[in-house]
C-alpha cells in the first residue's frame, strides 16, 4: 500500500476530517472588556473529554458529530486549517483522524499545535488534552503515543468558539522516531486512490498562460475560472466547473487570474487554487482625466456594484450613496436598505459600517414612512458598546471600529433624543453625550500619538470614511479637529506613495501586500491623482457623497517628491527613503526610543475601564502592538518593503501559516508569526529573524516576483535585481530555496530558526550595469553571527537581535 512520508519538521500532512460542525451559540453575558468575555465564552463551549473514544472513520459516512468524513490533504499545509470568519457567535466542533503506520512498536513523542480545545486519542485512549481554546498565540501540548507495530489510529476531538476570524487549526508534529513512521487514511479502502489524487494535485503548475497537469486528466477532474468582482450579487452566483477530461494542458483565458482545480470522487473531493501573478496588473482607467471627471468615474464604479461582497451577504449602503449622488434610481435599492437594516439588527460583525453609512444617508436623503419607522426601530435597539445588553461577534475595539461606534452613538442619540435605547439603557440625549465624550477621547489620543493602524491600505480607508461623518455632521469644534486628522491621514499615505502606489510598512495588512497597486487605499490615491493606479477597494469613497471635505493641496506633488524621513505613529517609528529610482521603507524593531510608548492599561479597573485609552489597550492586545520588538508574537504588521516599481517589490516575513490557503492572521504573506529585528539606514535595511521552539513554523520567506524585474542575477548568497533605473540586492545568511504554492516564481524560502537579511538599493545614475552594482554590494561583505544574533557589513552597518517580551500579545 502506498503511504505518505511525514512532512517538513515531522508534521503529518494528510488526514480524514469530519466537520467543522457549526451551530449558533447564545449567551446573556456582558462585559466592558469583550476580550475577557470572549475568553469566558470559549471556556463554556468545551465539553469534558472521554478517557476512551473508539471510532471507525469511513469516507463519506457520518461521524459522531453529524458531519461526513472527508479527506484533508491540502498539499503544503502542515495543519488542518478550517479557519473561518463568523459574523455571529457559533459553536464549532471538528474531528480529525489519521493512521500512523509504524514499522516497529515504539514510544513516540509528538507535539499537538492548536488554537482549539483538543482531546488527543491514540488507539482509542486519551493521550493528552488541550483544555481550552485561545485566540493567540498558538498553544501546544506534548504527548506520548504508545505505537504498536503496524496501524495506529490517532484521533483529535476539537472545539472552538466561532467569533470573527476564528482559528480552527490543529496540527500533529512527530518529534521522535520519524524514520519508523509513515501515515495513511484510517479508511484504507481508498488509500491508494487518495494517494494518487494528492500526488496529481501537488504537481499542478502554471506555465505560459496555461494550466499544466502531470498526466491526462479523467472525468473526475474539473477547473473553475474565478470571477473577480467586488459585487456580492455577482460573486454569490454558482461557479461553473469545466471538465478537464482528456486534457494535460489547458490554456486559461487572459481575463482569468485565479483558478481552482477540483478532483471529485463519490466519497471525497480535493481542490487547489493557482494564480497567474503576471495577470495582476496596475489599472489606469483615468489616465488623462481631470480630477472632477475622474471623481464622476469613481462614483460610477461604486454605483455599478449592487452591494459589496462580504462572503455570505452584501453591504449595499456605500453603493446606494454613490447612486443617490449621481441621481441613479435603482428600484432594488429600497429593498437593499431593508436588508441593510436586517443585518444591523442581527448585529453581524462590521454592522457599525452599515450604521454609519445609514446615518449619512439619513442626513442627505429622504426616507418613506415605512423605511423611517424600521430604521428607528433598528437604531433604538442596536448595541453601541461592549457593556450594553447582548452578546454577538462584533469587534468594537480597533481604531476604525471604535471611531465608528462612538460617532454612530452620538448621531443616533442626536436623531432620537427623547427616545429610549433599551440595550444602552438610556435616552437618546444621554447616548449622544456618551458617544461625544468617547469621540473626544479618540480625537485627543490620535492627535497626540497618530494612527495605530498606521498606513494600513485597508483600515485607513475605514477611518477615512468614519472621519467624514464627524466632519460633516458634528459640531464645528469637533468637525474641525476631525478635518485636521483627515488631512494628516491623507498626507501620510501620499508621502508613502512611490510611482503612484503606496509602498509602506503597515499596522495591519492582508494578502494584497504582494500587489501594492491593488490595495484598497489606491482608491484614495487615484482620487487625488488620476494618473495613479486605481483599485476599487471596498467603495469607501461613497462616503464622500455630499461631503464638505476637500483634499489638502500639494498632495500630487508630495507623492512624487524624493523623501528621506523618520516619523512616529502609534508606538511605531517609520523610516522612509524614496527616490526616483527606488523606495526602501520599514519600521524600527525595536524603536530606538521604545520607552516613549503609550501605556497599555488593559488590566485597569474602575473608571479606567470607561475610557478610550482602555479600548485602545484592548486593541493592542487583539490586533497587535505597534511597539515592535524582536521576538514578539506578531499579527498583521508589515515590517519592511523594497521597491523598484509598484510591481517589482520584495519583502520578507515569518509566516503565520504554511500555506496560502489559510485564513490566518498573520497569514502566509501578510504579518509575522514572530517579529524580527529591523534597522534601516540610507540605502539599506537589515532584518534578523529568530524563531523560538514555541512557534511551529521554522522558516522565513521572501516575496520576490522574479518575472516582474528587468533582470535577475544570483551571486553567492546575493540576489541582484534591476527594474527601470533602480537596482536592488538581497542577501540572506541562509541558502534561499525556490518554492511554489498558489503563485509561481515569486517565493524563496530560508529554512531554519535563525537568519538575517540585508536589502540594498541603488541607481543606474551611480552604476551603469547590474554587474557593477553587484560587485559593489558583494564588497559590503555582510556577515551574521548566530551566537550573538548580529548582522554586520564592512561599511559599518550593524544590527543586533535582542529579544523583547510583550505580554500584551497573549489572549485566551
Amino acid at each position: 500500500m502506498k503511504e505518505w512520508m511525514l512532512g517538513h519538521d515531522g508534521f503529518i500532512m494528510e488526514y480524514m476530517i469530519a466537520g467543522p460542525k457549526v451551530t449558533p451559540f447564545k449567551s446573556d453575558e456582558r462585559a466592558e472588556n469583550q476580550l475577557e468575555l470572549e475568553a469566558r465564552l470559549r471556556a463554556q463551549i468545551v465539553t469534558p473529554k472521554k478517557e476512551e473514544y473508539q471510532v471507525d472513520p469511513r469516507l463519506g459516512q457520518e461521524a459522531e458529530n453529524g458531519c461526513r468524513w472527508s479527506v484533508w490533504a491540502p498539499g503544503n499545509n502542515c495543519f488542518i486549517d478550517v479557519s473561518h470568519f463568523y459574523s455571529t457567535l457559533q459553536s464549532v466542533s471538528l474531528l480529525a483522524a489519521v493512521n500512523l503506520n509504524a514499522d516497529t512498536a515504539c514510544e513516540v513523542q509528538a507535539r499537538i499545535w492548536t488554537y482549539m480545545a483538543v482531546g488527543i486519542y491514540c488507539n482509542g485512549k486519551l493521550a493528552g488534552e488541550v483544555k481550552r481554546p485561545v485566540y493567540k498565540p498558538i498553544q501546544y501540548q506534548d504527548v506520548i503515543f504508545q505505537l504498536n507495530q503496524g496501524k495506529n489510529l490517532i484521533l483529535c476531538e476539537c472545539e472552538n468558539l466561532g467569533v470573527r476570524d476564528t482559528r480552527n487549526i490543529v496540527g500533529i508534529q512527530i518529534v521522535s522516531h520519524r524514520e519508523h513512521i509513515k501515515t495513511a487514511l484510517p479508511d484504507d479502502r481508498f488509500q491508494e486512490q487518495v494517494f494518487e489524487d494528492t500526488e496529481f494535485m501537488r504537481q499542478l503548475c502554471l506555465e505560459q498562460g496555461s494550466l499544466v497537469m502531470p498526466e491526462i486528466a479523467g472525468a473526475e477532474t474539473s477547473v473553475c475560472f474565478h470571477r473577480d468582482s467586488p459585487d456580492y450579487e455577482v460573486m454569490c452566483l454558482p461557479q461553473k466547473e469545466i471538465s478537464l477530461e482528456g486534457k494535460k494542458i489547458l490554456p486559461v483565458p487572459e481575463a482569468t487570474a485565479l483558478i481552482s482545480v477540483i478532483r471529485k470522487r463519490p466519497e471525497y473531493e480535493l481542490s487547489r487554487e493557482l494564480e497567474f501573478t503576471e495577470r495582476r496588473l496596475p489599472c489606469y482607467p483615468s489616465s488623462g482625466m481631470a480630477e472632477e471627471e475622474n471623481w464622476k468615474r469613481i462614483l460610477k464604479e461604486i454605483a455599478s456594484v449592487g452591494s459589496l461582497n462580504r462572503g455570505k451577504f452584501g453591504f449595499a449602503v456605500f453603493n446606494i450613496l454613490a447612486r443617490k449622488q449621481l441621481g441613479i434610481h435603482d428600484p432594488k435599492d429600497r429593498q437593499r436598505l431593508f436588508e441593510t437594516l436586517d443585518l444591523i439588527e442581527e448585529r453581524v460583525d462590521c454592522s457599525d459600517f452599515l450604521v454609519c453609512g445609514l446615518i449619512r444617508y439619513m442626513h442627505l436623503y429622504e426616507m418613506d414612512e415605512k423605511l423611517q419607522e424600521r430604521t428607528k426601530q433598528v437604531l433604538l435597539n442596536y448595541r453601541y458598546w461592549m457593556d450594553m445588553d447582548g452578546a454577538d461577534a462584533m469587534c468594537f475595539w480597533s481604531e476604525n471600529h471604535s471611531l465608528m461606534f462612538y460617532s454612530a452613538a452620538m448621531e443616533a442619540g442626536k436623531l432620537y433624543p427623547e427616545e429610549y435605547f433599551p440595550r444602552a439603557g438610556m435616552k437618546g440625549e444621554t447616548l449622544q453625550k456618551w458617544g461625544r465624550s468617547r469621540l473626544l477621547q479618540w480625537l485627543d489620543d490620535t492627535e497626540e500619538y497618530g494612527f495605530e493602524e498606521f498606513l494600513s491600505t485597508v483600515y485607513m480607508c475605514v477611518t477615512f470614511a468614519a472621519l467624514l461623518n464627524v466632519i460633516d455632521f458634528a459640531e464645528k469644534e469637533i468637525s474641525d479637529r476631525a478635518r485636521a486628522l483627515e488631512d494628516r491621514l491623507v498626507e501620510e499615505l501620499c508621502t508613502q506613495t512611490f510611482k503612484g502606489s503606496i509602498i509602506a510598512p503597515m499596522g495591519r495588512v492582508y494578502r494584497e501586500v504582494i500587489y501594492p497597486f491593488c490595495q484598497g487605499a489606491q482608491s484614495l490615491i487615484n482620487r487625488i491623482d488620476p494618473e495613479a493606479p486605481w483599485a476599487y477597494g471596498e467603495g469607501w469613497l461613497g462616503f464622500l457623497s455630499g461631503s464638505t471635505y476637500r483634499f489638502p493641496q500639494g498632495m500630487k506633488e508630495r507623492m512624487k517628491q524624493d523623501i528621506s524621513c523618520r516619523c512616529t505613529s502609534g508606538n511605531a517609528a517609520i523610516v522612509l527613503e524614496k527616490t526616483q529610482d527606488y523606495c526602501l521603507t520599514s519600521v524600527e524593531s525595536p524603536r530606538a526610543d521604545r520607552d516613549a510608548r503609550w501605556e497599555n492599561i488593559r488590566s485597569g479597573q474602575g473608571e479606567k475601564v470607561h475610557t478610550h485609552a482602555f479600548t485602545k489597550s484592548l486593541n493592542e492586545c487583539f490586533h497587535g502592538t505597534s511597539a515592535f520588538g524582536p521576538g514578539i508574537y506578531g499579527y498583521q504588521q508589515h515590517m519592511w518593503y523594497g521597491a523598484l516599481s509598484p510591481e517589482a517589490v520584495i519583502f520578507a516575513n515569518h509566516p503565520g501559516a504554511t500555506s496560502e490557503q489559510s485564513d490566518m492572521r498573520p497569514g502566509y504573506w501578510y504579518g509575522n508569526g514572530v517579529m524580527p529585528a529591523v534597522k534601516q539606514v540610507p540605502g539599506k535595511v537589515g532584518a534578523v529573524y529568530r524563531i523560538p521552539e514555541s512557534h511551529p513554523i521554522h522558516f522565513t520567506h521572501i516575496y520576490c516576483p522574479r518575472d516582474r524585474f528587468d533582470r535577475v542575477l544570483k551571486a553567492g548568497n546575493w540576489l541582484l535585481l534591476k527594474k527601470d533605473t533602480g537596482y536592488m540586492g538581497l542577501w540572506c545568511s541562509t541558502e534561499l530555496t525556490p518554492f511554489d504554492d498558489t503563485i509561481f516564481h515569486c517565493e524563496l524560502r530560508a529554512y531554519g530558526d535563525d537568519m538575517a537579511y540585508l536589502c540594498v538599493c541603488g541607481s543606474t545614475e551611480k552604476w551603469n550595469t547590474l554587474e557593477e552594482f553587484g560587485n559593489w554590494v558583494q564588497g559590503l561583505k555582510p556577515s551574521y553571527c548566530r551566537e550573538t544574533g548580529t548582522l554586520k557589513t564592512e561599511d559599518g552597518f550593524e544590527l543586533r537581535y535582542q529579544a523583547v517580551q510583550d505580554d500584551t500579545q497573549y489572549l485566551l
